[in-house]
């Protein structure tokens, strides 16, 4: 295994082989976006599950955007592996949301979603996959501080 592994600031981080690179970053403590370029092994994919379950743990249920655009293709085990999972853990993630471009990793999303009864929202367009995370980050940082206190009433 050549897995190498790389901190991308506090919210980050960089898993790569010699036939891909996987970014998992937490941009909200209830958002994670991952990037895939290239080749799917599960070595690459196995931090990235880790990750959700240590959220999950946390009892946070994740709103994951996978940006598998430049996905070249995978193991065959990657797309069970990924399957499996999602099956074991129905209602853990909040949503999913899985940006392809027609091809090898297209087909293989297609068929996880159909394994898994349509629980992926699939993008092949990049401006309304983008506007999916865009419109979520901004609830995030438009909400403000979560508080108890109830504000005086103005009557």
């Amino acid at each position: 295994m050549d897995l190498a592994h790389t901190r991308l600031g506090a919210r980050g981080d960089r898993w790569s082989t010699g036939r891909g690179v996987l970014d998992v970053r937490t941009p909200a403590s209830d958002v994670v976006t991952r990037r895939l370029e290239g080749y799917a092994s599960l070595d690459l994919i196995e931090p990235a599950i880790r990750h959700l379950e240590t959220l999950m743990e946390a009892a946070v249920h994740p709103i994951v955007f996978d940006d598998f655009e430049l996905g070249t293709g995978y193991d065959s085990d990657v797309r069970a592996r990924l399957t499996a999972w999602h099956l074991r853990n129905p209602g853990k993630l909040k949503e999913v949301h899985i940006l392809v471009r027609p091809g090898l990793v297209a087909m293989g999303v297609t068929v996880a979603n159909l394994a898994t009864g349509g629980r992926f929202n699939v993008y092949t367009d990049r401006s309304a996959f983008e506007w999916a995370l865009a419109g979520v980050l901004t609830t995030r940082l438009t909400a403000g501080p979560v508080s108890s206190v109830r504000a005086p009433s103005l009557r």
